[in-house]
């Protein structure tokens, strides 16, 4: 089976999705551009891409001409809430991308939460989650030493509601400032708009830069997770919505693969796998109980860390899910799965 991946090389989306998955598929030719160009339109069984493309107004033109089908994979819903950054845009890139699963010959998703926003627009819908090659690429267990605890968040711009839970907990962290420091991940003052967004970012993570903290900025895909090598506790906190219950659990698995132990919101998608190993947050005091007994355990700490790796590999090891996604390719295509 011959793959062709359409993805640019600074989406995280498209990293995820489209890259990594042809990455570590067996038995197949895959390909991955952010454009076909005239050379590459033909030989191939399937094209693969994530949410849009360059191409969305013309489908039936390109299967047409390359001899293909179309697989659509999402990884979020389209419909964003009012608080989301990007929620005016999302007004024409939503009935962008519904036009896209309906023209789509398969959709594949995250989780069963953005399967049922799929299936009144495309009944053909495959469940996948994001997984990753553990102990390969950038996804090793390589960490920095420390004389400090430190407290890890990584996320982007977006996030900015999902942070500003974390600042009463925060506060009562400056008895412990001597002993840890404050390390947030992806960090873009590019532009004037974003600093505005992510100094505030910055602000509710540090209490105001009164604690020790380090910052990092973002990076590409392909060798964020240097980032992580930074950390001996990751916090992830998330705001309840049906938006956010539509995501994936990919955090989790990121601080599993550097067996960084987790104190997480006890929200959808990450409280679907009620067996994870992590510290669940149920109410705010939970944050800085979970947290004064994680900075004062390192034996804790390494105990759920070594926990949560063997866990994320067991469940989530990319070889794994793409079996699954492998033979949901060759069935589209009229031929047999092999694996």
């Amino acid at each position: 089976m011959k793959i062709i991946g359409l993805t640019s090389k600074g989406s995280g989306c498209g990293y995820h999705r489209v890259l990594i998955p042809l990455g570590f598929m067996e038995g197949i030719t895959g390909y991955v551009t952010n454009m076909i160009t005239e050379d590459k339109f033909e030989g191939w069984d399937v094209l693969l891409y994530n949410r849009i493309s360059q191409y969305d107004n013309n489908w039936q033109a390109i299967k047409d001409r390359m001899g293909v089908k179309v697989v659509l994979d999402l990884d979020d819903y389209w419909n964003l809430p009012v608080n989301h950054l990007n929620y005016e845009d999302y007004e024409v890139f939503g009935k962008r991308i519904e036009n896209n699963i309906r023209e789509a010959d398969m959709v594949t998703v995250t989780n069963e939460a953005l399967a049922d926003q799929v299936r009144p627009f495309n009944d053909n819908v495959h469940i996948f989650p994001n997984a990753l090659p553990f102990g390969r690429n950038q996804f090793t267990e390589d960490r920095r030493e420390s004389d400090r605890v430190r407290i890890f968040w990584a996320g982007g711009v977006t996030h900015e509601h999902d942070l500003k839970i974390l600042r009463g907990p925060v506060n009562r962290l400056l008895a412990l400032k001597d002993k840890i420091q404050m390390v947030i991940g992806g960090y873009n003052d590019s532009d004037e708009f974003s600093k505005l967004i992510w100094d505030r970012m910055f602000s509710s993570f540090t209490n105001g830069g009164q604690l020790p903290y380090m910052k990092l900025h973002g990076t590409l895909p392909n060798n964020y997770m240097q980032m992580y090598e930074n950390a001996d506790i990751m916090l992830i906190p998330l705001e309840a919505s049906v938006w956010h219950s539509a995501k994936s659990n990919l955090k989790i698995l990121e601080a599993a693969c550097k067996r960084i132990p987790c104190i997480v919101s006890n929200v959808e998608p990450y409280n679907r796998d009620r067996d994870c190993p992590v510290l669940w947050v149920n109410s705010q005091a939970d944050w800085f109980k979970h947290l004064n007994f994680l900075i004062h355990n390192k034996s804790a700490r390494d105990d759920m860390g070594n926990q949560l790796y063997e866990w994320a590999k067991e469940n989530y090891s990319i070889e794994k899910i793409n079996k699954g996604r492998i033979e949901a390719f060759e069935s589209l295509c009229g031929a047999p799965a092999y694996l």
